[in-house]
């Protein structure tokens, strides 16, 4: 009887094993046999999915961003929704890196940042990621606003640009946590921001 292949864990297996890689040796150390090796899998299982090492860097991209977005998905109008800054301080502490993998992947994830100044493909991921976020963050924003969680809030946009920083400001941040670290100063600054925000 065939052996019934797992397409999406397989795909998941390929991904961890990048952001590890990428995270201890950059994007020069990431190869199709390089990924096959540290995700125990066949040179050519990897390149059946992928076929070059280009495209392997750009799902991972979409990857990140995607799990990025339904982070954000907390951000929704509906009764018995906490209150805007208490969603915000949610969402920012879960995107700290708080296990190996998670700091793997911000780590993987700065890599391939820098990757989308040059290359227009890459940059296209980021801007479609910003453009949600920021979309999201405007409609939480005047949300918050007209049920009086945010009064001194008075340019949504603003203030949505700025929450925008402040997200990458702390992945650029915890990419320089080594193992072991906790990111302390990252929370720090969360409680920093909502404060702001609620104040």
């Amino acid at each position: 009887m065939p052996k019934v292949v797992d397409k999406e864990e397989r795909r998941r297996r390929i991904v961890d094993a990048l952001y590890r890689i990428a995270a201890e040796k950059g994007l020069e150390g990431v190869s199709i046999r390089a990924v096959a090796a540290e995700a125990q899998l066949s040179a050519g299982a990897v390149q059946r999915e992928f076929g070059t090492k280009e495209e392997l860097l750009h799902f991972a991209f979409r990857v990140i961003a995607d799990e990025i977005t339904a982070c954000f998905g907390v951000f929704q109008d509906g009764v018995g929704r906490p209150a805007f800054p208490e969603v915000l301080r949610q969402v920012l502490v879960d995107l700290l890196p708080t296990d190996e993998r998670r700091l793997a992947q911000v780590r993987a994830w700065s890599a391939l940042y820098a990757r989308a100044v040059v290359d227009p493909a890459f940059g296209e991921v980021l801007s479609v990621l910003d453009d949600r976020l920021r979309a999201g963050f405007v409609r939480a924003l005047e949300h918050a606003r007209v049920e009086g969680e945010l009064s001194s809030v008075k340019d949504p946009e603003a203030v949505a640009e700025l929450l925008l920083v402040t997200v990458d400001g702390l992945w650029a941040g915890c990419a320089r946590l080594s193992e072991g670290d906790r990111p302390d100063r990252q929370l720090a600054a969360v409680e920093a921001a909502v404060s702001w925000l609620a104040g």
